[in-house]
């Protein structure tokens, strides 16, 4: 579980760079656990006439996912 917030947050850091250089982005990670278990990120994110969005989902070592979105306009 620890990798997976550590790859969450480096993820994340590498998701902003990416919007600053680039219309469009896509980010995917996974990371295996101490027990064997894979959890893995999906993020994707576009910049369109001064908005910016965002989305992304993990999945967690029992299949559970959680999606996350979001926007912002100048």
């Amino acid at each position: 579980m620890k990798n997976l917030f550590l790859t969450s947050a480096v993820i994340g850091v590498l998701s902003v760079a990416a919007v600053a250089d680039a219309n469009a982005w896509t980010r995917s990670a996974s990371s295996t656990g101490p027990r064997g278990g894979t959890s893995s990120l999906s993020a994707s994110g576009s910049c369109a006439n001064g908005t910016c969005s965002r989305s992304a989902t993990r999945t967690g070592p029992a299949g559970n996912s959680a999606t996350r979105q979001g926007s912002i306009s100048r």
